[in-house]
């Protein structure tokens, strides 16, 4: 093309205003793209579908054509005439307009394409962030009982809301809420809770005015993603029920996050009643404390006491839900979530079995009510495993909520305790590896972890679980026993008493029972007499053994000690209560294999072999492969101390070669078992 026809095409295009319209519309396909954009974010899609994309370059095509033949003026769309010889001053009017719609145009295109690039850039740093997030608890030593409440509340929704995303891995409350979070800073509050985004937030009350602030916070940098003050107009409860949504939608829009339908319908929806919702959270949060108070025996120091504390219950929980309740009888969660909490103070021996009816009950109603709530689900589980001893129905149960909330990390711990209790040690290695590796601070899952890798014999992770669970609950004796047995496993004695030396200091008192065995294991019969007579009641009330068990300990320990008429006593003793307790429960293997103990002890063979085979046939398909072991351990020791040392053997080799905490080091430790490492049997 010559310079001559290329200049002219170019005063032709000006002409007929085709650069003008390609401006124009270049500005309003940025205006549409990004509204497309937002569009298909509401929609759960990460960008705009690619026939939006090719119906705007057809429109771009439309434009030029129709710029090319028409053109708009004052009094509407003329085709453009063809250009003549005398030329046509155009009027002012028009030339400004021109000008005023190509300058505010472009400046559309440059401030649009600034900020997609500024976006953009964002967008990736935020996108490479790991998506872990803890909702911090608001710690204020002078809030009064019922602000407390309402703080809890805060936390709770908040964080149910965010668990509903599965691309997020959110602490549970049940963790975030018992944080100290003293006056550390985000990094050290992220490193600790191992996540990478904090969501902070603090109460105001200004006047007669009440105003919550929330903070998102990447914790790598300290780097403050969004922050936004809101009034609360009403009541606390009803405020934050529906706060807690739009927070959490903002949340998701500054991280970036495309929701699927699915996911946007679960963080809508809420319960009718907002007070409703207030009472089961205090409900959980008290279940979540009973199980801290049966399990650690703390009651609170001195200077922590107040009404929250002190009134501390299952029963009180369970008052909460069944409150709830009744202010919304569709309120499925709180039926699914009271049937845990009498379940959870049957398995601490607070109730008996008379509560299974209410709790069947409860669980009915809450499938009733919503068929695929995973909570129903996990209390179904309870039912099974804790009330009917039913593993495979628990496991089913616990599989199910899996499907629906798969990083949640209570259901992760439970489904692999339970292929635990089953004895599926690959998939409880897999399971356990999973919650190991997400960091929990929960020191009742950690101490339980440790006890599955114990019996996996992975002793380094296993002294891990419990050393992280004694850093976050130091002032609870469990972790300490349990790595005392797994050092007592290795064979390591010296390493044993070191922990029991850190145990007596960091709970107060003196653990005389533990020191007593340590010393028995190594031959130090005279100080292992000396210190079973110290222990009192109250140290195996904390241990969880019964007088029989004081009685056996007491029994083997005079025994060796060279104390015949002491130990004969004390098996007495102990078959005594044993023999009491199968009056009550003639189905408690426990009481058969200890009963067939002390009757080895007392030298009645025939009655002692007798009673273990009765425990070993009741145990069937009812002991955990926790338990199960156990069993046998007295099985073999029963054998032992009646002369029939090939049998005793048989049992000892197979454990040894089982997922057991026997090992040869173990073995070695037991003055009345270590003699059949050297039998030629």
């Amino acid at each position: 093309m010559k310079p001559g026809n290329l200049y002219n095409l170019v005063q032709e295009l000006k002409r007929r205003r085709v650069f003008r319209g390609i401006v124009v519309y270049g500005a309003s396909t940025l205006i549409l793209f990004e509204a497309a954009q937002n569009l298909a974010n509401v929609f759960g899609r990460e960008s705009v579908p690619p026939w939006f994309v090719l119906l705007l370059g057809v429109g771009f095509i439309v434009t030029l054509w129709f710029s090319w033949i028409y053109d708009i003026t004052p009094g509407g769309i003329k085709k453009t005439k063809p250009d003549s010889d005398q030329q046509v001053d155009i009027p002012k009017k028009e030339t400004r307009l021109y000008q005023t719609t190509t300058f505010f145009s472009i400046l559309i295109i440059i401030g649009l394409l600034t900020y997609n690039l500024i976006d953009s850039a964002r967008a990736k740093l935020i996108k490479a962030l790991d998506k872990s997030i803890a909702v911090l608890p608001y710690h204020n030593a002078y809030s009064s009982f019922e602000d407390t409440e309402h703080y809890v509340f805060v936390g709770h929704q908040l964080t149910c809301c965010l668990v509903k995303v599965k691309d997020y891995r959110v602490v549970p409350w049940e963790d975030s809420r018992t944080y100290y979070r003293g006056n550390k800073e985000y990094s050290e509050i992220g490193e600790e809770l191992s996540v990478s985004l904090l969501v902070d937030w603090t109460p105001r009350i200004v006047g007669e005015e009440k105003h919550i602030s929330v903070n998102l916070i990447s914790v790598i940098d300290d780097d403050l993603l969004w922050s936004e003050n809101f009034k609360i107009k009403g009541t606390w409860s009803s405020e934050i029920l529906r706060l807690s949504r739009k927070i959490t939608k903002q949340i998701i829009k500054e991280l970036r996050t495309y929701l699927t339908p699915q996911e946007r319908a679960l963080i809508v929806a809420q319960p009718i009643s907002a007070q409703a919702s207030l009472l089961a959270s205090l409900g959980m949060a008290m279940t979540q404390d009973a199980i801290e108070l049966v399990a650690t025996g703390r009651q609170g120091d001195s200077d922590q006491k107040n009404e929250y504390i002190d009134s501390i219950s299952f029963d009180r929980a369970i008052k909460y839900f069944t409150d709830a309740i009744e202010e919304d009888p569709e309120f499925a969660e709180a039926y699914a979530n009271r049937a845990k909490a009498r379940l959870w103070g049957m398995r601490a021996r607070i109730y008996d079995q008379s509560v299974l009816a209410d709790c069947e009950e409860d669980i009915r109603m809450a499938f009733t009510l919503k068929p695929n709530l995973p909570e129903a689900h996990i209390a179904m589980a309870f039912y099974h495993h804790y009330g009917r001893n039913d593993y495979d129905l628990a496991l089913l149960s616990f599989e199910n909520a899996i499907d629906m909330q798969p990083g949640n990390n209570e259901y992760l711990f439970y489904l692999s305790k339970i292929n635990t209790d089953m004895g599926n040690w690959d998939k409880a290695k897999l399971l356990t590896d999973r919650v190991y590796k997400s960091n929990t601070r929960n020191a009742l899952y950690l101490s339980n972890m440790g006890i599955s890798y114990l019996y996996m014999h992975d002793f380094t992770r296993a002294i891990e679980c419990q050393d992280r669970a004694i850093r976050n609950k130091p002032y609870w004796y469990a972790p300490y026993i349990n790595k005392i047995i797994t050092l007592e496993s290795v064979g390591r004695i010296n390493d044993a008493r070191y922990v029991l030396d850190e145990a007596e200091r960091a709970i107060g008192g003196s653990f005389y029972r533990i020191r007593a065995e340590l010393d028995l294991y190594e031959s130090r019969f005279a100080s292992a007499l000396e210190n079973i007579e110290l222990a009192g009641e109250e140290e195996y009330r904390a241990l969880r053994e019964s007088d029989g068990d004081a009685s056996l300990i007491k029994a083997k320990i005079c025994k060796h000690a060279g104390e015949a008429a002491k130990a004969k006593g004390n098996f007495s003793l102990a078959r005594d209560y044993y023999l009491d307790r199968i009056t009550n429960n003639p189905a408690d293997y426990f009481a058969f294999i200890k009963l067939g103990v002390a009757y080895a002890g007392l030298g009645m063979g025939k009655l002692a072999i007798e009673n273990g085979y009765r425990a070993l046939e009741l145990m069937k398909n009812k002991a955990s492969a926790i338990n199960r072991p156990v069993i046998l351990y007295d099985m073999a020791l029963i054998y032992k101390l009646t002369g029939d040392y090939e049998s005793a053997n048989k049992i000892i080799n197979d454990l040894m070669n089982s997922n057991t905490l026997y090992t040869s080091e173990y073995i070695k430790l037991d003055p009345d078992m270590k003699q059949l490492l050297n039998d030629p049997g």
